[in-house]
C-alpha cells in the first residue's frame, strides 16, 4: 500500500489516483491529509500538492484537481524522456504534473469547453491538444503512468510490480447487413430504377444476380468472419443498427426475419451491442426503443453500446446511455482520425465534469477503424499494415487493450471495398502476434 499526502482530498483526485493506481498499477493506496501520520509511515509513500514537506518523494500539482469548476486552461506542451507531456511543473519528481494531465485528457475536459464542431455536429479533433502536441496516435496517459511508476520505483524498489496485460478486442459494425437482399419490394424497385436512370448497368446487373441467388451479397461477409474468429479463438463485439429508417440509418427494418434470424445466430457466438442510431443522440425515447428493439430479439438484457457515426457529444451521450441502462460504451474515438481520444488505450469509468462525480458507465476506447483508414486517410490496402503497426506495438507496450472497429461491408472486397478483403484477417493477426 502507497500513502499518499495531499492538501485536500476531491473527487476529481481520487477519480485519477483510482485509474492510475487501482486499474493501471493494480496497487492500493491511501489519501492522507494528516502531515504527522504521513511523516510516520514507513513504507512506500510520496506527497502531491503545491509544496513539499520535507525531503520526501514530491509530486508537485497543477490546481486542475483542487477545482470543482470547468475552466479554459493554458496548457503547456513538453517532453520528458522522449515522451510529450502537459502541465508543466517547476519542481518535483517529474517535470510535469502526470495526474492533471491524466485527467485532463481521460475526461475530455477539453470538449466541455467551447470548440468547433463538425457537420454532424461532433467534437473535430484538430480541436485537441492531443492534435496541436503531435500525441494523438500514442496512448499518452499509459506511458504517463510508467513514468510515474518508474519515479515512484526508483525511491521504493517494487513498490508497485504490476505492468499491465496487452489483450485486442475486435469489433463489428452493423449499419447495413446486406447490400442488396431483403429490403422489400420498395427499396428494391426504387435502388434498380435509379441504377436505370443514371445508367449504371453494371450495378443493375450484379444486384439482379443477388436477387436471383447467381451472385453473393457484397455486404453477406458473415461466413467469413465466423472462420477468421473461429480460426484465431476470438470471441468478438458486434453493434448492430436498429433504428428507423433515414438519412443516416439505412439497415433492414429491426424486424425484418432475415435481421432478426442474423442477430439471433451471431449472438450465440459472439457478443452483441447496440448500434444506437444516429437519430436517437437527441433522443432519450428513440435510443431506449431502439435498446428494447435489441432485447427483444436476444431475449437478453443488452449493457454495451457504440454510437452510430461516433456521435458523441459530452456529457449528454454519456448521461443519456446511462439512463437507458449502458454500463459499457465504445464509442471514444474518432471517426477521421486514428489514435487515442481518451489518450489510453485501457478502459476507464466516465466522470461527469459538470455533475463532478464517477459514473458506472465504463468507456472503451478504440484506436483505429477500417473507414477511417480508408476514406479519410487514403491509406491504400497493402500499405495498412506497415501503417498500423507502430500504433499496434505501442499498445503492446504498455500492456493495453486494443480495440478496433470493422464493418461487414470491407470483408466483401467489392466496390468502394476492392483489395480490402482480408484486411481484417491481416489486422488480427497482426494484433495476435
Amino acid at each position: 500500500m502507497i500513502l499518499i499526502l495531499v492538501p485536500q482530498i476531491t473527487n476529481r483526485l481520487t477519480y485519477i489516483f483510482d485509474f492510475y493506481f487501482k486499474e493501471l498499477f493494480k496497487t492500493e493506496y491511501e489519501f492522507t491529509t494528516d502531515v504527522e501520520k504521513f511523516t510516520s509511515f514507513n513504507y512506500a509513500k510520496f506527497s502531491y500538492g503545491f509544496k513539499q514537506l520535507n525531503d520526501e518523494l514530491y509530486f508537485e500539482a497543477d490546481s486542475l484537481l483542487f477545482e470543482t469548476e470547468i475552466q479554459i486552461k493554458q496548457v503547456g506542451i513538453g517532453e520528458h524522456k522522449e515522451i510529450k507531456t502537459i502541465f508543466p511543473v517547476k519542481k518535483g519528481a517529474l517535470p510535469f504534473d502526470p495526474f492533471a494531465a491524466g485527467f485532463y485528457m481521460i475526461t475530455r475536459y477539453e470538449e466541455y469547453l467551447p470548440h468547433k464542431r463538425d457537420r454532424h455536429n461532433r467534437y473535430k479533433p484538430e480541436s485537441s491538444i492531443a492534435i496541436s502536441g503531435g500525441f494523438l496516435e500514442r496512448p499518452i496517459v499509459n506511458f504517463w503512468a510508467i513514468l510515474t511508476k518508474e519515479v515512484i520505483n526508483n525511491t521504493f524498489p517494487q513498490a508497485i510490480s504490476y505492468s499491465g496485460t496487452y489483450s485486442f478486442q475486435p469489433t463489428l459494425d452493423i449499419d447495413n447487413a446486406y447490400a442488396y437482399k431483403y429490403k422489400g419490394v420498395l427499396r428494391t424497385s426504387l435502388s434498380l430504377a435509379q441504377k436505370l436512370i443514371k445508367l449504371d448497368f453494371n450495378r443493375f446487373k450484379k444486384r439482379v444476380k443477388v436477387h436471383l441467388g447467381k451472385r453473393r451479397d457484397p455486404y453477406d461477409t458473415y461466413d467469413k468472419q465466423r472462420k477468421i474468429h473461429q480460426t484465431y479463438k476470438i470471441i468478438p463485439n458486434y453493434f448492430f443498427l436498429l433504428g428507423d429508417y433515414g438519412k443516416y440509418d439505412r439497415n433492414l427494418a429491426y424486424n425484418n426475419q432475415h435481421l432478426v434470424k442474423l442477430v439471433k445466430s451471431l449472438g450465440e457466438e459472439a457478443t452483441i451491442g447496440l448500434h444506437p442510431s444516429y437519430g436517437s443522440n437527441a433522443s432519450e425515447s428513440k435510443l431506449l426503443q431502439e435498446k428494447k428493439r435489441l432485447e427483444g430479439i436476444l431475449c437478453r438484457q443488452v449493457t454495451k453500446s457504440r454510437q452510430h457515426y461516433i456521435k458523441l457529444t459530452l456529457p449528454d451521450t454519456y448521461r443519456n446511455l446511462l439512463k437507458a441502462g449502458i454500463r459499457e460504451d465504445y464509442s471514444m474515438g474518432y471517426t477521421t482520425r486514428i489514435g487515442f481520444r481518451a489518450g489510453t488505450c485501457n478502459s476507464f469509468l466516465f466522470f461527469d465534469l459538470e455533475k463532478d462525480t464517477t459514473t458506472e458507465l465504463r468507456v472503451y476506447p478504440f484506436a483505429f477503424m477500417d473507414s477511417t483508414l480508408k476514406f479519410f486517410l487514403k491509406v491504400r490496402s497493402k500499405e495498412v499494415i506497415n501503417y498500423l503497426t507502430p500504433i499496434v506495438n505501442d499498445v503492446k507496450r504498455v500492456g493495453g487493450q486494443l480495440i478496433f472497429i470493422f464493418h461487414n461491408e470491407s470483408l466483401g472486397n467489392e466496390r468502394q471495398w476492392k483489395n480490402w478483403g482480408e484486411i481484417y484477417e491481416k489486422v488480427i493477426r497482426l494484433a495476435k502476434e
